[in-house]
Parts: C-alpha cells; sequence; structure tokens
C-alpha cells in the first residue's frame, strides 16, 4: 500500500504539486491503479481498468508540465467513468450480458474528459442499464459499501462512489436519471450532484433527441465541492450532437464564493409522506439547525407535499419504466436474450411495455404539474433542503420491507422517495454529507436549487462542507 494517498487530495492541490514538480501524473496514476488492485476484491467497484491508456496519458501530461505548458481543468486527475458511457475501444457493458461490448466511439462524457486532459482509469460498476437504486448486475456482481462490506454502495453510479469513499480516487463520473449520483453518494459519505436538466449534452439517436422530457443526466462525485464545479464546468457546454434539451449556454463559468448571503430556504423532513427512519431524519434536522445557526440563514419549516409519494413515485416509475422499455425492448422481447436480463430489469420494462397512452399522457402532465409546484415554491425561497435518502446503507440484496417500522409499499424503490423528483422537473440537486447513524454509515442532506442556478447549490454546499468538514472522513475499508 503506498503512503502519499492521493486520493484524498483535490484538483488544485495534486495540480499544485505538478506545477512544483514535487510529483508527476506518472506517481499519482501508478498510486492510483495499486490501490484499485489492492482494494477493489473488496469493493467491485472498477469492472474495466484502463492501465494502459492511463499511464501513457499520465506520461502525456507530464510532458506538458515539463514544457511549461498551461494545465487544463482536469491536468492529470485521475477519474473513473460509470460503465454506460462508452469509451472507443475499451469494453462497454451497461451492466447488461446482452449487451456487453466493445466499443466503437467515445460518448460525450469522455471526450470531454480528455479534452480536458482527465485520466480515464477505468469503468466503474452500475446496474443494468441503471435500472435499479443499487449496483449489482449479472455481468460482475454487487457493489459494495467503503463504509462495510456486505453493504451496498447504492446505485445506479455505486461503483464511482465507492472510488470516492474509499480514496482510490478524490472525483468520479456519475449519472442521475433517479437518483443515481445523490444515492450512492449519500450511502457512501461524498459529494454528489446532479445538474440542470440539460446542462451536459448527451449524444442520442433517432427521435430520442428531441424528448423534452430527459431525467437523466450525467454529473459528479466527488469528495470535495470545488472539485464538482470543476468538473461540470468541464462536462457542460452547448453541442449539436446533444438532444433538444440541451442549454444553448457557453460551459459554466464561476467561483465558488460563500459570502453569507442569507439565503432562504424552505426544509421540508420528508417530500409527500414518504417514510424516513427516525435517526436519519434526526441528524438531518440537527444539521439544518447547525447550518442555521452559523450562517444566519433564514430557514422555515414547510410541508413540501406535491402529491402523495404514492402518487409520485407511481408518475415517475411508469415515466421511467416506458423510457426504458422503448430504449431497447428487444432485452424483452426477444426470448433468446430476456434470459439473460437481471429480474429488476424484466420487472420494469415489462411494466413499462404495458402503460397505455393515456396514461403516459397523464404522467407528461403530472410531471407539468410537478415543475410547477417546485416553480412557485422557488418564487418564496432560495433553496429546497430534505433528507437525501429514508435510510442508510443495507445489506446487499436486502432492501429494507419497513421502514420506520412501517411496512414499505416497494422494497426496490422506497428507500429512496426524495430523489426522483427532480428528475422530472430538471433541477439541479446535492447530497451533501452530514453525519452517521447509529451503526455509523453516513447520511446526507439535500439541497435543491432554481433551474439552472448550479453555482448557488454549489455554494450553499461548500458552506455545509466548511461546518461539517466531511473531506477529512475516512471510510472503514480505505487507503
Amino acid at each position: 500500500m503506498t503512503k502519499n494517498n492521493f486520493g484524498y487530495l483535490s484538483i488544485s492541490e495534486l495540480q499544485k504539486l505538478y506545477i512544483n514538480k514535487e510529483i508527476s501524473p506518472v506517481e499519482v496514476i501508478n498510486e492510483t491503479l495499486e490501490n484499485i488492485e489492492s482494494l477493489n476484491e473488496k469493493l467491485n467497484a472498477f469492472v474495466t481498468i484502463t492501465n494502459d491508456y492511463a499511464i501513457q496519458k499520465a506520461k502525456e501530461i507530464e510532458k506538458k508540465i515539463l514544457n511549461g505548458e498551461k494545465l487544463n481543468l482536469l491536468s492529470g486527475i485521475p477519474i473513473p467513468i460509470k460503465d454506460v458511457e462508452p469509451m472507443k475501444g475499451v469494453r462497454c457493458t451497461f451492466g447488461s450480458l446482452p449487451r456487453d461490448v466493445i466499443a466503437n466511439e467515445d460518448s460525450m462524457v469522455v471526450r470531454r474528459v480528455k479534452q480536458f486532459d482527465g485520466i480515464i482509469i477505468g469503468k466503474t460498476n452500475t446496474p443494468e442499464y441503471g435500472q435499479a437504486a443499487t449496483s449489482d448486475n449479472r455481468v460482475f456482481g454487487s457493489t459494495y459499501n467503503p463504509w462495510g462490506i456486505g453493504l451496498t454502495s447504492g446505485g445506479s453510479s455505486g461503483g464511482s462512489a465507492a472510488s470516492v469513499a474509499a480514496g482510490i480516487t478524490s472525483i468520479s463520473q456519475g449519472g442521475d436519471g433517479g437518483g443515481s449520483i445523490r444515492i450512492p453518494a449519500s450511502f457512501c459519505g461524498v459529494y454528489g450532484i446532479k445538474p440542470t436538466q440539460g446542462r451536459i449534452p448527451r449524444i442520442v439517436n433517432g427521435s430520442v433527441k428531441y424528448n423534452v422530457v430527459n431525467n437523466a443526466i450525467s454529473g459528479p462525485i466527488t469528495r470535495y465541492v470545488e472539485d464538482s464545479a470543476i468538473l461540470l464546468k468541464a462536462l457542460s457546454g452547448f453541442s449539436e450532437e446533444g438532444e433538444y434539451v440541451t442549454i444553448s449556454e457557453s460551459p459554466l463559468k464561476g467561483e465558488i464564493k460563500t459570502n453569507n448571503r442569507n439565503f432562504k430556504i424552505g426544509y421540508s423532513k420528508t417530500i409527500g409522506g414518504a417514510l424516513i427512519e427516525e435517526d436519519v431524519s434526526s441528524v438531518i434536522q440537527a444539521s439544518v439547525s447547525k447550518y442555521q445557526n452559523e450562517y444566519k440563514a433564514h430557514v422555515e419549516e414547510i410541508n413540501f407535499y406535491p402529491e402523495s409519494i404514492e402518487e409520485i413515485y407511481n408518475v415517475f416509475f411508469d415515466f421511467f419504466c416506458t423510457k426504458g422499455y422503448a430504449s431497447d425492448p428487444e432485452l424483452i422481447d426477444n426470448p433468446k436474450i430476456k434470459s439473460n436480463i437481471t429480474d429488476y430489469l424484466l420487472r420494469n420494462w415489462e411494466h413499462g411495455k404495458k402503460v397505455t397512452g393515456s396514461r403516459l399522457f397523464e404522467c407528461y402532465n403530472k410531471i407539468g404539474y410537478y415543475r410547477d409546484y417546485l416553480n412557485n415554491f422557488f418564487e418564496k425561497y432560495d433553496f429546497l433542503i430534505t433528507p437525501t435518502m429514508a435510510t442508510t446503507a443495507f445489506e446487499v440484496n436486502n432492501p429494507p420491507k419497513k421502514i420506520n417500522g412501517k411496512d414499505v409499499n416497494d422494497e426496490l424503490w422506497d428507500f429512496t422517495p426524495f430523489t426522483y423528483y427532480f428528475n422530472m422537473t430538471g433541477n439541479p440537486a446535492a447530497t451533501i454529507p452530514v453525519g452517521f447513524d447509529k451503526n455509523n454509515l453516513p447520511i446526507g442532506l439535500q439541497v435543491v436549487g432554481k433551474m439552472g442556478k448550479e453555482f448557488e447549490v454549489l455554494e450553499i454546499s461548500k458552506e455545509f462542507e466548511n461546518i461539517f468538514n466531511w473531506p477529512q472522513n475516512k471510510s472503514n475499508i480505505s487507503i
């Protein structure tokens, strides 16, 4: 085990060491690869490791530094990519046995990481097609939580969150279609932010390009808030190849400032009456009070209740499953392929196949209503704060059947009732580590901002970081 712990250094700290010639990108990549080899047998976070590519890229960046070239946003920084993002010449599985291929092109995310000289060190585990809130599939198995082997890392960006929580890398790339950045970041005790819908373009084909409700978007999972800002800058910006909802502005600009602007915050203990474990709720309550006292913010406790959580879930699940089935119907329609897919994907897409046109029309109407409800909320408040999760991490393949002593409706989704609403509205939303439960498992607080206001979300996140100093936390299984 090496001793430098580069995975705990921020982007700016690493790049300062590069500029001062104190370390080289080759040293950092070699240590990162050593730590993957040491820890991945326990975590199963990485499913493909790009050793040769990473070392070659590190040598190229080292040469640029020695030649005095100006560093890019991600120069020399190791970054894992979620295994739903194709990287040319590298295995890409989408967590799916029938779709396990060598990619013939780079995704937009991969292109931009390369453009800004980030060093892709490998692909991280995900559920099949990102269709679950835990990272389990039939290709690679389950990803475990660095805070406790045997526990889930969450999903669908579970491998990416585990890499950061274990100190292998300080940043990683994830994607969020129903909470898939925020869920694992919360379970693993790190920071994650879902950007505004359309902030980061995706290359899509056919009529999907013109879908006006894209619930899924790429985004950062990091140890430090500032690093999420840097990665967002690198990934954002308009592209002609992007889908219809891509924001036409130039890439995000600016710096995080914590200038004590006396934010007005609406804090809701739940959404739509969703169940939540008492120790999670109490930690969130205490953290909000601590923030309010520290920064003199105006916090008003509210009841965020656009509809019951059962109805919100039904709208999301019908939309989510219909979209999933439409993306690749052969997975369940072809009997030869169907036997190789996961139970949760089969369940989701068979459900999506049965959703009627009239029901889908009503789902779109409800999504419009949810957006209007949140827009009205933001006429009065700067931010919405809620819990990120209803529970902390649980045993792999054993989601809670009860939450706070009450039976759940859907074991696969009821532990995450606070995330998917904001995939339907498209607002930026982040999860912030604010404490631990009685078993010393991380608890995340969710901050939701106005459309297009990622930097405001990052700024309040940084204020929470100043209070709770979570980057200093080390998980039980870490370097």
